[in-house]
């Protein structure tokens, strides 16, 4: 009997024990990720200043090197590079942290700053959905809380060690580590992190600060990453370790003192021997170039070596988007060979893009800006560009005048024959030619207007060219080789509520004279609304309707909500509310449509959990369009969509009267997208 009640003892000890051991678990943890709701609020918008430095030590490398956007400078010469830089972080919330970088120095070649990817790495946002930018669920976020499994121990008598993993499958939006926590309050005293981002698999330790630094709370004292990447036998190490809370630079700076010494003055912490080792070497080199210069200034200015130089840069411009400019104007162009820009749609084919965008300030208040598009779709084998020209006349409030030319609209019209048809009977002809392709020339005159702070109008003036694509054929049956069409146009968009749906409507009045033909009155209207949840999803909405009035004939129904689009972008583009395998020409002689439009984005859904791939599929999306045309009800798609840090694919299906059609897919290349 002693025993058994001793045993029985020992069972229930056990089992409070255990309750109040979870109970303490559950506790740390609440206080740990309601800390950010309880004391935002003493928390002020505040600007500190930090300072950076950058080791980089390329171990293995081969010709695939010099592909990877802003890796070009390590694909030759030197294998190790430091640079270093003092920024001024502003902090306005715990989403919206802005970095302004004051001074730089790099011993890569023509102060170029590879690695860019890093950046988001060095302001670490703890209590926010995601960890370094817009990527990587954090675990200290509550409503991340269900990606990741927690165990809780005791670390001393104020602190406890919280540990985190994902939950199911060790996909690369979720983390692993332990973060040091105190008991009192559930402030995040320090985080030891490793995950990979990227193809760059990287750990991180940050130290948060001290208690009586309110600010502290919210930005790391210090911040330590290391890095390892690796892309077909290259592989990259790297490391770099940010300080916070440094004093400003002083008000004059000696104007006879380079950035170099500068920052030997107020580095905040020494250079490792590595890191001497690659300043020495540089300074060697620099030395022996300011040599080599003065002692040879009668040898020819185009020398071998400078021919080799000038190869190299003309071939960054391949692979790298290039930047420049000053107080008034800006540059920017596309890498001419960047795999992002290569897309492929079933109903579309494969098509490649580039852009350029020139921008110049004649006031704070007034600029214009020139952000043309060129492409080239391989399947109908056609050049398309896209041309705007904005003067923005208020930035305040964005009041623009903008003229747009365009060719990116190559429009189907089955009208044409049916004209035939009717003039000169059923032919068997008919049916052998391509009648109803017509390549489509805009050019688009807009003002925008902001009239209040919830309505803006805009007024505008549409011409359209629309020529035959064969041109020989349309003459052998006496129709028209080119149509043409003038007409004049105002949109009121409006959002009467802050967290509102958005509303357009648009009203085209097409004129008749001379050779323009085309007269119509066009109304069309759409409400879309994007829903921003919790953990980054993202739930899109669109209804929209228009029709015609006082249409003297079917030519070229051309609605704004429909086109076909030969330069489409990537996921972030137009993969939501758009169509995929709609045939222009069931809306293009329709009098009227409604659509409706649904895509849900999410990480972490469905395959995101398979075991291998899984690992990789960085976000989800379901989509669901629906449209009602005059011969076409109703019409359907339905697809499935994931993009990867390589790719993007998209797999569609629809349905017209109720009865299956076909599947088609999409897809776009997002190797080094965020590069």
């Amino acid at each position: 009997m002693k025993h058994a009640y001793l045993l029985f003892c020992f069972v229930m000890l056990s089992v409070c024990c255990s309750i109040s051991a979870r109970e303490t678990d559950s506790l740390v943890l609440n206080r740990m990720f309601t800390y950010h709701k309880n004391y935002h609020h003493k928390i002020d918008t505040f600007t500190t200043n930090c300072y950076t430095k950058f080791f980089y030590d390329t171990q293995r490398r081969n010709f695939t090197l010099w592909l990877i956007p802003n890796m070009y400078s390590f694909a030759k010469k030197e294998r190790q590079y430091v640079s270093e830089q003092f920024s001024q972080v502003s902090f306005y919330d715990i989403n919206d942290i802005r970095v302004k970088p004051d001074l730089f120095f790099t011993t890569v070649p023509h102060e170029r700053k590879p690695f860019s990817v890093l950046n988001e790495f060095s302001v670490p946002q703890l209590y926010s959905t995601t960890l370094y930018g817009n990527h990587i669920l954090s675990p200290f976020n509550p409503d991340n809380r269900i990606y990741y499994r927690y165990r809780v121990r005791q670390s001393g008598i104020r602190q406890a060690t919280v540990e985190f993993r994902p939950l199911l499958g060790n996909n690369t939006q979720l983390v692993k580590g332990e973060a040091t926590v105190l008991l009192s309050t559930g402030r995040i005293l320090d985080v030891d992190i490793q995950g990979e981002y990227d193809m760059i698999k990287f750990h991180t330790t940050i130290h948060q600060g001290f208690e009586k630094w309110k600010n502290k709370t919210v930005l790391p004292s210090t911040c330590k990453t290391d890095v390892d990447f690796r892309f077909m036998g290259n592989r990259i190490n790297s490391s770099f370790v940010s300080v916070y809370e440094l004093p400003n630079l002083p008000d004059t700076i000696d104007s006879t003192k380079t950035t170099r010494n500068i920052l030997d003055k107020i580095r905040p912490m020494q250079l490792s021997p590595r890191e001497k080792a690659v300043l020495e070497r540089y300074d060697s080199t620099m030395t022996h170039k300011d040599d080599t210069l003065e002692k040879d200034t009668t040898t020819r200015s185009m020398t071998l070596h400078t021919l080799r130089d000038i190869g190299w840069d003309i071939g960054t411009y391949l692979v790298k988007s290039h930047e420049t400019g000053n107080q008034h104007f800006s540059l920017h162009l596309s890498p001419i060979l960047q795999p992002q820009y290569l897309n492929y749609s079933h109903s579309r084919g494969l098509s490649y893009k580039m852009k350029l965008a020139v921008n110049y300030h004649f006031t704070p208040n007034s600029s214009i800006q020139f952000n043309p598009t060129l492409g080239y779709n391989f399947k109908i084998r056609q050049f398309f560009y896209q041309l705007p020209l904005r003067y923005t006349y208020s930035e305040k409030w964005n009041n623009y005048l903008e003229i747009s030319w365009n060719n990116g609209n190559r429009i189907g019209n089955s009208s044409v024959v049916e004209d035939l048809k009717e003039k000169k009977g059923d032919m068997l002809e008919l049916e052998e030619y391509d009648l109803t392709t017509f390549d489509d020339n805009m050019v688009k005159i807009t003002n925008s207007m902001r009239v209040t702070n919830w309505l803006r109008v805009e007024e505008g003036l549409v011409y359209h060219r629309r020529t035959a694509l064969h041109k020989e054929h349309m003459k052998a049956f006496g129709m028209p080789e080119v149509y043409k069409s003038m007409a004049p146009s105002i949109t009121m968009i409006f959002q009467p509520w802050k967290k509102g749906p958005l509303f357009s409507v648009n009203y085209e009045q097409g004129l008749k004279f001379k050779n323009y033909e085309l007269s119509y009155g066009r109304w069309e209207a759409t409400a879309s609304r994007i829903f921003r949840l919790p953990r980054t999803q993202l739930l899109n909405l669109r209804l929209g309707g228009g029709f015609y009035t006082d249409k003297r004939n079917n030519y070229f129904m051309d609605y704004a909500n429909f086109s076909e689009d030969y330069l489409q972008g990537g996921w972030d583009d137009d993969w939501s509310g758009s169509f995929q395998l709609l045939d222009s020409r069931l809306y293009n002689v329709s009098s009227y449509y409604i659509n409706s439009n649904v895509s849900f984005d999410s990480p972490l859904m469905m395959t995101s959990f398979l075991p291998i791939v899984g690992r990789y599929i960085e976000r989800e999306r379901f989509y669901w369009n629906g449209v009602l045309l005059e011969d076409t009800h109703p019409y359907w798609e339905i697809g499935y969509g994931f993009t990867t840090r390589l790719c993007s694919i998209g797999i569609f299906g629809n349905m017209s009267q109720w009865k299956f059609n076909k599947f088609g897919v999409k897809f776009t290349i997002e190797l080094f997208h965020r590069w």
